[in-house]
């Protein structure tokens, strides 16, 4: 009887849908792009319904986007609502039960109030792309899939087995954001592939073939070399990189790195430190013989850049452009423009935070603002910074916070960070011991990524998933949250007297 009523259903779902695509095949101009995506996700569903919580893992930090649904939005976004949906019928139909862990949720939840309660003040969620009347819904939309994506992480533990590989695939998949970049290097017979990754990462690489700058920069090489350096630690971890007999696992180390530098983001050279000082550290090295090894390395590494900084390709000399070398004028100019540009819009929104410090301004822009701004920007009226101002894009993490959300949100986001270091950093200490390698990397991308957020470059809405994702990675792969065992009560003595007696 359920074979019966199964091979019904699929035939009730496939039948139609079978129909629809012959009706748009056989009319002209019917059948676009859209359609086509539309179609394929149902027939996928079946897959969904079964691997929901496997792809959402895969893809979290990768770089593909739905391209057939309005806005484009990363393939997280849509995976994340999808698999909530999935686990929260299966909580109500066969009461499978959520993950708990308390330190992270109610501080979550209190951060979606503040959000939802600025959205509802400030006119509403408004996207543009679906008829609304106001620009910047997309924000709100990418900050509560994050929180929703945390809960689709959290529902439900990976299996025991599939720990490692679910682990290390979470973090390569970041290596897709150089698809980009080898689609514009391979030329237009593989401008398909833009179909399903952004453009943002061949953007420099553009802008130096076209002669607008003389530095060429890969973009995508950032997330992807971050991606892959993570991966290899995961994997390997320091002391399996550092075992010279199977040097090519070094090799493979060596190339991630000097390939990062190509991308030109100084952020990024910080960022691949940051992560191996945390892991170094938490693999208990510090007071071992790896210490010497990993300093002489550096050392021997750093030096030929720094000897010949001037010689080297221009993305690579803006990328070290922040330590004391010799590099080319142009791409210091360039560097410094930079910086100069966000110092000069942070003192412009310095001044704005007592306006909005108890109701932060939202991320809804109204369309006239934007004309008048398009229209002052070609006069030279105002600067590029004031347009990044009225966008929201204020290349800092704090602003992007406090500016939005005022004084609540910056409570609220500060909860959600402590909340998180604390669960990851009780699954380290209390964790499976086969786990302790995953652990310390999980915990050591987070607190390179709070650094990085509040002192290098950060955004809120595009910051938050890496956060809220790589604590639901924690609790998923450790089944929870794990705390201390609670000490074993000592037992009651007996006096001598009363253990004697009779009876």
């Amino acid at each position: 009887m359920f074979k019966l009523s199964r091979l019904l259903i699929v035939y009730a779902i496939a039948a139609p849908l079978a129909l629809i695509l012959g009706y748009l095949v056989s009319s002209p101009g019917k059948l676009t792009f859209e359609a086509i995506g539309v179609l394929l996700f149902f027939f996928a569903l079946p897959i969904f319904f079964k691997w929901h919580h496997v792809l959402l893992v895969v893809l979290w930090n990768s770089a593909f986007n739905v391209s057939f649904l309005p806005g484009s939005p990363d393939a997280w976004l849509p995976l994340a609502a999808l698999s909530f949906a999935i686990s929260f019928l299966n909580h109500i139909m066969f009461q499978k039960q959520f993950l708990r862990a308390p330190e992270l949720t109610v501080p979550i939840l209190f951060l979606a109030a503040v959000v939802l309660g600025t959205a509802w003040c400030r006119g509403g969620i408004g996207i543009r792309s679906l008829g609304g009347a106001t620009y910047g819904g997309r924000n709100y939309v990418y900050v509560l899939g994050a929180i929703i994506g945390y809960f689709a992480f959290t529902a439900e533990p990976i299996p025991i087995l599939k720990r490692w590989k679910m682990a290390n695939l979470y973090f390569l998949s970041g290596a897709t954001y150089g698809l980009g970049n080898l689609a514009y290097t391979l030329g237009p017979a593989f401008y398909f592939l833009y179909y399903f990754v952004p453009t943002s990462g061949a953007i420099y690489q553009a802008a130096g073939d076209s002669g607008s700058t003389n530095i060429t920069r890969i973009g995508g090489l950032a997330p992807a070399c971050t991606a892959a350096f993570c991966f290899l630690l995961a994997h390997y971890g320091i002391r399996g990189l550092l075992d010279w007999t199977k040097p090519w696992r070094f090799v493979f180390l060596f190339v991630t790195v000097g390939a990062s530098f190509f991308s030109g983001f100084r952020g990024t050279i910080v960022l691949l430190f940051l992560i191996f000082a945390f892991q170094f550290y938490f693999e208990g090295l510090m007071r071992t013989h790896y210490l010497p090894i990993v300093v002489g390395l550096a050392i021997w590494g750093m030096a030929p850049i720094l000897i010949f900084s001037n010689s080297m390709p221009g993305s690579v000399q803006r990328a070290i452009s922040f330590l004391p070398v010799n590099v080319d004028s142009e791409v210091l100019v360039n560097a410094r423009a930079s910086s100069e540009w966000r110092f000069q819009m942070w003192a412009l929104v310095w001044k704005e935070i007592p306006k909005y410090l108890i109701l932060g301004k939202g991320y809804g822009i109204d369309p006239a603002d934007m004309v008048l701004l398009y229209d002052a920007g070609r006069t030279g009226a105002i600067s590029s910074a004031e347009g990044s101002m009225l966008a929201g894009d204020y290349h800092n993490g704090p602003l992007s916070v406090i500016m939005p959300f005022g004084i609540f949100g910056v409570i609220a986001f500060l909860w959600v960070l402590i909340g998180g270091y604390r669960i990851l950093s009780w699954n380290r200490r209390f964790g499976d011991a086969r786990l302790r390698r995953i652990n310390s990397l999980i915990l050591s991308f987070y607190l390179t990524h709070c650094i990085s957020f509040f002192f290098i470059f950060g955004a809120f809405n595009s910051d938050l998933y890496v956060f809220l994702g790589i604590c639901g990675l924690s609790v998923s792969l450790n089944g929870g949250v794990r705390r201390r065992a609670a000490p074993k009560p000592k037992p009651i003595p007996v006096p001598q007297t009363l253990a004697m007696e009779p009876g």
